[in-house]
């Protein structure tokens, strides 16, 4: 009788262990190199979504600044399940598919509503969410980030002025053969290498998006920008650790996506007036927000215009995404 009622207290002791882990809340941790700013707004408001709408199943910890390390390590993070999220742009992950460097193509995106019309083009998302699949990331979210900016040591008012500058860009060979269309030299660096190197003159200047050079301060160390149509458009991709997701309970997976889609729509509102804001801001501390126009505007833009076709003969591999990209840009412009 004994042994049959310590049995039965075992037996139920059992089922509610098993019970309690297929209930256990899931962490997911976010990374991203970034701080206040569309990536960090984008993780944030996820957090928020997944613990509006997730009944607890899924715990969200947001890591900005570089807190889980370095874009190359994140990623590296991703491919071994030790990262669950990161958001970025996915030029950095040119080192995990080659494809990824279309993202940076110059003189495909218009204006900041056509960039926010492109990302949210379901054909041009599901080509792009599958492309590290075979790497163990999948994309699950794609926002605008901005224009790029020029954070410079010396003004950048015609197209002259690039010969010969050292400018700090994405690593990819999109970016990299941008500035050499320009007679200047793309030098790749991580976010948080980037500002010193331009204070100590390593760099005459960094190419990204002027939310960035405003949310690190860029103001205190160089006092001139440069802006000019015709050049890429940053995009901020979400991608997941494919292991770790595909591990998952339909119903989580479900969660993030959803999560994921159901922050995107507010979130361009917010970036377009975040980048106004930044414009002011740059001003508003004794910096020049500088706009090339004119004859040089289109002479920047035909050099830039040159970049995608030459890059996707040097990599046929990239050809197919690069037409993707092209055509999904021409059917979402207005």
């Amino acid at each position: 009788m004994k042994a049959r009622t310590l049995c039965a207290l075992l037996a139920a002791l059992f089922a509610t262990c098993v019970a309690g882990l297929a209930s256990a809340q899931v962490t997911m941790k976010i990374g991203t190199a970034t701080i206040n700013d569309v990536q960090h707004e984008w993780a944030k408001r996820f957090a928020a979504q997944v613990e509006k709408t997730g009944a607890g199943q899924l715990k969200v910890e947001v890591y900005p600044a570089e807190q889980l390390g370095s874009n190359p390590r994140m990623i590296e993070g991703l491919t071994l399940g030790t990262v669950e999220g990161l958001i970025g742009p996915p030029e950095f992950m040119v080192g995990v598919d080659p494809r990824y460097q279309v993202m940076g193509a110059p003189g495909v995106v218009k204006d900041m509503a056509h960039a926010v019309r492109l990302a949210a083009d379901r054909k041009f998302r599901d080509a792009l969410f599958g492309w590290g699949d075979a790497k163990g990331i999948h994309g699950v979210g794609l926002v605008m980030y901005g224009p790029n900016s020029y954070a410079t040591r010396k003004p950048v008012r015609t197209v002259a002025d690039f010969k010969g500058m050292k400018i700090r860009v994405f690593a990819s060979p999109m970016h990299t053969l941008a500035m050499q269309s320009l007679g200047a030299a793309g030098v790749p660096m991580v976010p948080s290498e980037a500002l010193q190197a331009l204070a100590s003159g390593a760099i005459d200047g960094n190419r990204t998006g002027l939310t960035l050079f405003v949310a690190f301060k860029y103001y205190d160390v160089v006092k001139y920008a440069t802006q000019v149509d015709g050049d890429a458009f940053i995009f901020s991709e979400f991608c997941v650790s494919k292991g770790w997701f595909d591990k998952l309970p339909a119903a989580t997976q479900k969660l993030i996506v959803d999560s994921a889609d159901a922050v995107e729509a507010d979130l361009a509102t917010w970036t377009i007036d975040q980048n106004r804001k930044a414009e002011a801001a740059w001003k508003e501390h004794g910096a020049e927000l500088i706009r090339i126009g004119g004859a040089e505007q289109a002479a920047f833009e035909k050099r830039m215009r040159a970049v995608g076709e030459e890059v996707v003969q040097k990599n046929p591999r990239i050809k197919d995404a690069y037409a993707l990209m092209v055509e999904r840009a021409k059917a979402t412009q207005k």
